[in-house]
């Protein structure tokens, strides 16, 4: 019904994007003059503010902005913005995102992002939210570093913010798209805004996007004909805003937003790939599938009562559903099975903000308000493993077949499961920002926030079937454990100790009993801001801060608690419009010192939360935006960044592996002071140049963008150094990526169309890297490891059409 009702809706404003613009599009011709620098408003401060006007490290683009540069996802942006890396996560259909080295890999049911994602100001809980497309926004806006004062829990490392195309009452308008390209990518998106009176408006906008994937099944692979590869993608959203001004001095927005993906999901594949090795292939035997859907719905009140004086409302509720299923082990073992299933998952989430500020002109500028946001969530997230015979393995391979179905009897099997049914957030706040013009070019900022979390699991439980884990590697003198595990004569999963897609997990089919995760933390932090800005000049603006933040503690696996991590950070900022407005310069330095820092790592197929002692992170990002003539245009940015974790002792879990020891009992003990964080090379650039060429009947406008990294550390944990053995296999060497395209604007005409190829030369870039043996039960010797990692996208093209009426 959803996708009829979509489908319906794309065909409708496509319909009536065509017949409007065959009456209107002679009469729209876009602009040939020497155009400054583009201006964006954006709205971090909880005010409307030019981006150059805006004392915060912030990037900014607009919807045109980022469909010239085909982006259509946060993941797609990350070449954009300074010390933005956008990380896949295969079990969770969602995302890491990290800036200036700073992220979570917690992708859990109560796991919090430490770049808070915000849809319309909305906070977004879940890094599934991330993956959202993002169609019809009036812009985008990114703001680096803690926002602990107006932005509050979990933006240690910055925020990003959506904002919607807004409803209007002036006139009818819309838009629309599709775009076509190889991997049988076909993508349409179009919108469309109607006046209903003087006073109401209301605007829709729908889009859709798929495309086969990108891992070939090698041969033995157990799938059946016309399986989706891995890397295949179907999404697809819709959007409804309503507009009603009730008086003059009061309006409303409502917002319905709807987005499913139905696609692949994505897969580890080898980070050491041998010579001649088909890097984007994998021998398969769970194929991917996800079945995840958002529905929001948002509110947006703003009151004047009285003249200079503002009272706002946000109000949202969602409510993210999932399952899916990945496989695990990605071929690296034939003849060895590990399949994850997201059997059901519900993430319901409320929210509700009050902001009271002034609004006028007068020096004493100020903002307030109170913060409330609820969570439930509750989900089943199952393991199964299976381990054939060495006979067996040798006897399928001999057949040309590597992959089974079902163990038999004899063979080894074990399960796990999750089952978290009511794991609870519940976050208030209150806060209050003022800033005071002392003169023309002085202005002095300050601002405090008060958070108070509880979160909680009500009867959470880990089942472990029924040894879990505990398989041999093959060869191996079993143990009585390992001997407990293996397929014993008969019918139904307690003879096989798998659960299967849908399995009851109880004490009889397990065949043990569970782990208790019940957990209850509670925590409040204070939050603070100070800040100066001195105007050079008109066109230029310096500023200093400094700011605090904190992430919210974490609950783990066993209702195994963390303390919250806290960071002060240092700010210097440049902001300038120069060369009569035609160079946009900004350069922003800053040191961020964190302690307890939280960590996350996989070890035997559980995640586990820790606090590292502190870390220090310090930097220079600039960027760029020039216009030397009317015709050519130079933008980019660049980042120097040095993070490194501080003085702290623990145990290398990969080194210790690779020399055949066990953190806890022979692996020794490490500082792990002086390591690099994850994501953050040393340099980072981005370089864009467009330039147009008038054909008399149009303009013609080649883009090239080119993506400069050093080399960065890329796995998991703490720890950066070498794996014995593996050297460099936890790292990204230096590497350059380049986009390119060509668009075509007539002239008297309202449509564009555009020809563009990303990865140009089809770079392969490591996102993450997680060495798949230290996760007991796979069948390899002690010693024995095999490292695998995320990609990003191969190289794609395409095509585009677009016009707007």
């Amino acid at each position: 019904m959803k996708k009829t009702i979509l489908a319906l809706s794309i065909a409708q404003i496509a319909l009536a994007s065509g017949a409007a613009y065959a009456q209107q599009a002679a009469a729209q011709t876009p602009t040939t003059s020497a155009d400054n620098v583009e201006k964006i408003i954006i709205t971090a401060t909880r005010r409307d503010t030019l981006v150059q006007d805006t004392p915060l490290a912030i990037t900014a683009y607009t919807q045109d902005t980022l469909a010239n540069n085909q982006v259509k996802d946060l993941a797609t942006m990350t070449a954009m913005v300074p010390s933005l890396v956008v990380e896949p996560h295969s079990d969770s259909g969602g995302v890491h995102v990290y800036m200036r080295g700073v992220g979570s890999a917690n992708h859990t049911e109560l796991g919090d992002p430490a770049v808070a994602f915000y849809v319309d100001g909305i906070y977004v809980a879940r890094p599934q939210g991330a993956t959202a497309m993002m169609y019809d926004l009036n812009h985008v806006e990114v703001a680096r570093g803690p926002q602990g004062t107006l932005n509050g829990r979990n933006s240690t490392a910055g925020a990003v913010n959506l904002v919607s195309g807004a409803p209007s009452t002036s006139k009818v308008f819309g838009s629309a798209s599709v775009t076509v390209g190889d991997y049988h990518h076909v993508q349409t998106q179009a919108m469309i805004n109607i006046p209903l009176s003087d006073d109401i408006a209301l605007r829709i906008a729908a889009i859709k996007d798929q495309h086969d994937g990108y891992v070939d099944f090698r041969k033995g692979s157990n799938v059946m004909p016309g399986t989706q590869k891995y890397g295949a993608g179907n999404q697809q959203g819709a959007r409804a805003s309503l507009l009603w001004k009730f008086t003059p001095e009061l309006k409303a927005t409502f917002i319905a937003d709807y987005y499913a993906d139905t696609g692949a999901g994505n897969i580890y594949l080898s980070a050491e790939p041998k010579a001649g090795q088909n890097l984007r292939s994998a021998l398969i035997d769970t194929p991917g599938t996800l079945d995840q859907s958002i529905l929001t719905a948002k509110s947006k009140v703003q009151w004047r009562p009285v003249d200079g004086i503002e009272a706002q409302y946000l109000g949202a509720w969602s409510r993210l559903k999932r399952s899916n299923a990945s496989d695990a082990d990605a071929g690296f073992y034939p003849g060895f099975k590990a399949e994850n299933r997201t059997e059901w998952g519900q993430f319901d989430s409320v929210s509700n903000e009050l902001q009271l500020r002034s609004d006028s002109e007068a020096p004493l500028q100020w903002v307030g308000g109170l913060f409330f946001f609820r969570e439930k969530n509750k989900i089943r997230f199952d393991i199964d493993r299976s381990q054939i015979s060495e006979a067996m393995l040798a006897q399928d391979i001999a057949n040309g077949s590597v992959i089974f179905v079902q163990p038999t009897v004899g063979q080894y099997a074990s399960a796990m499961s999750f089952i978290q049914g009511d794991r609870e957030l519940h976050s208030k706040a209150a806060f209050a920002q003022a800033s005071y013009e002392l003169d023309p070019v002085w202005k002095l900022t300050a601002g405090a926030r008060y958070t108070k979390d509880h979160k909680f699991d009500i009867g959470g439980q880990n089942w472990a079937c029924p040894n879990w884990p505990d398989n041999a590697p093959r060869g191996a003198t079993l143990t009585p454990s390992q001997i407990a595990q293996l397929v014993t004569p008969g019918v139904g999963t307690i003879n096989t100790h798998n659960i299967g897609p849908g399995g009851v997990v109880n004490q009889t089919t397990c065949g043990n009993t569970y782990g208790d995760n019940t957990a209850d933390l509670a925590y409040g932090q204070a939050t603070w801001l100070g800040r100066v800005e001195y105007k050079v000049s008109k066109d230029i603006l310096t500023f200093a801060s400094v700011t605090t933040g904190f992430h919210s503690p974490a609950i783990g696996d066993g209702g195994a608690t963390t303390k919250p991590e806290k960071l002060t950070s240092y700010e210097f900022g440049f902001k300038s419009d120069l060369l009569d407005h035609q160079l946009s310069l900004n350069i922003d330095a800053f040191w961020m010192k964190y302690k307890d820092k939280l960590e996350s790592q996989v070890v035997n197929n559980t995640l586990q939360n820790f606090n590292a002692a502190g870390a220090s992170v310090k930097g220079v990002e600039a960027e760029w935006a020039w216009r030397p003539t009317s015709v050519d245009r130079f933008s980019g940015n660049a980042t120097w960044l040095k993070a490194r974790y501080d003085d702290f002792l623990s145990c290398d879990v990969d080194a210790a592996r690779a020399n055949g020891q066990s953190c806890g009992t022979t692996a020794p003990t490490v500082n792990v002071g002086g390591s690099v964080l994850k994501h953050a090379p040393t340099f980072a650039t981005t370089l864009m140049y467009e330039h147009d060429f008038d054909t008399g009947k149009g303009r013609v406008t080649p883009r090239v963008s080119a993506h400069y990294e050093t080399e960065s550390f890329i796995g998991s944990g703490a720890f950066s150094n070498d794996v014995p053995g593996h050297p460099g296999v936890k790292m990204q060497q230096a590497y350059t990526t380049l986009d390119l395209s060509v668009r075509y604007e007539p002239f008297g005409k309202a449509y564009t169309a555009e020809l563009f190829v990303n990865n140009a030369t089809d770079k392969e870039v490591k996102y993450d890297a997680i060495e798949v043996c230290t996760q007991v039960g796979a069948p390899c010797q002690p010693k024995q490891q095999i490292w695998a990692a995320y990609y990003n996208n191969p190289r794609t093209f395409g095509a585009r059409v677009s016009m707007k009426f």
